[in-house]
């Protein structure tokens, strides 16, 4: 039986990070994926600067022209259809488009040794966890750990019967003129828990909303948001689910084996950010395995779950903001608030989703400590 040091399913971001590493370190490893690369992926493409940062630093020589398609330098607010205020961050706001992103890293992946197989459908039957092996095309492939990067719906969560707890996305493209202004909007009021968004790329703005509430009712309130932003109709309409932030019981994982990315429910709550959770998630899941393969194959998740805890911490944060701002009096004094206090919302933007600076644990109280310092001079 053909088998390698770890398997890992699915070839997105975090999959491929938790390749490149693993390579880095000398396993062997493959990539499982049911897509030919490269292949399109419903996603917003936004990088955050610590994103940015997380790429330049794992993965020296990859170009960020390679796959950046547009910077967006300005952020304007809206509520209830009306504009909030623009702001202009010091931090550039990246824009890519996932077909190129995901490509460039598995190049990157395979450059470093990696295998993949690709347009393999595997189904929840063909893990098999007590035998450490994975059924590809009736015949078994062995593996000493496995990661699971396939997303909320993957196969891996089947297997493992994870209880999710994932929040509907809705996201279509609007014709844009590429010499016009590239701002990027964020609109709130649409959705429970949840905003709207229009982001530039190239040639069109990927527009989209998301947030609590499922099924027939959020595609109502999505058509209501795409006629509230343009007289034109937005197009390719696609739906996708992404992790609400909620710890998943993972009980009945083996100690062998990893989720990371959306697949271990990891998505910033309140803005929906994925990517950078995606890809710290992989390096961390990487660093497990080489602990555990240097320590007598010692418990390789409950590793990665002592090294995520970074991540969850953060993620727990976020969920506690999320309450106090969706608090109806709140959220309509915070939006206020916005419209004659722009220098809040420019901490926000720069030093919390963009850079990572401080987190949602304790950047209001830096930021009044910061404030409290500049009157006092």
């Amino acid at each position: 039986m053909q088998s390698y040091d770890v398997l890992i399913i699915g070839g997105g971001p975090a999959g491929a990070m938790t390749g490149i590493e693993l390579q880095k370190k000398g396993f062997s490893t493959c990539i499982i994926d049911k897509a030919s690369f490269p292949r399109t992926k419903l996603c917003g493409g936004l990088l955050t600067q610590k994103s940015m940062d997380l790429v330049t630093r794992h993965c020296p020589g990859l170009d960020p022209e390679d796959f950046i398609v547009e910077r967006a330098h300005t952020v304007d607010f809206y509520y209830e259809g009306k504009k909030v205020n623009r702001f202009h961050p010091n931090a550039v706001y990246y824009l890519t488009e996932r077909m190129i992103f995901d490509d460039r890293l598995i190049r990157y992946y395979l450059e470093h040794g990696g295998k993949i197989l690709q347009n393999i459908a595997i189904k929840q039957g063909d893990i098999h966890f007590r035998e450490n092996a994975i059924t590809i095309d009736t015949k078994k492939v062995g593996y000493t750990y496995l990661v699971g990067a396939d997303g909320c719906n993957g196969v891996f969560s089947k297997a493992a019967r994870i209880k999710r707890h994932d929040y509907l996305c809705l996201e279509g493209n609007l014709p844009r003129d590429p010499d016009k202004e590239k701002e990027l909007r964020i609109y709130f009021g649409v959705a429970k828990q949840g905003y709207g968004w229009c982001f530039p790329k190239k040639e069109h703005y990927c527009t989209g909303m998301g947030g609590k509430g499922s099924g027939t009712t959020l595609r109502d309130q999505a058509n209501r948001f795409f006629n509230q932003v343009s007289d034109l109709p937005v197009q390719q309409v696609k739906g996708a689910f992404i992790p609400s932030g909620k710890r998943l019981k993972t009980g009945h994982i083996p100690k062998n084996a990893i989720p990371v990315g959306d697949a271990a429910g990891f998505a910033d709550p309140v803005t929906g950010e994925g990517l950078y959770y995606a890809m710290l998630s992989g390096i961390l899941a990487a660093q497990a395995i080489n602990d555990s393969a240097k320590n007598k194959k010692r418990n390789a998740l409950r590793l990665y779950n002592k090294n995520a805890r970074i991540i969850r911490t953060s993620i727990r944060a976020a969920l506690f903001w999320l309450k106090v701002l969706y608090f109806p009096p709140v959220f309509r004094a915070f939006m206020k608030h916005l419209q004659t206090h722009k220098n809040f919302a420019l901490f926000y933007l720069e030093k919390v989703i963009a850079t990572g600076e401080y987190s949602y644990r304790n950047f209001v109280r830096v930021y009044l400590s910061q404030r409290g310092k500049a009157l006092s001079k």
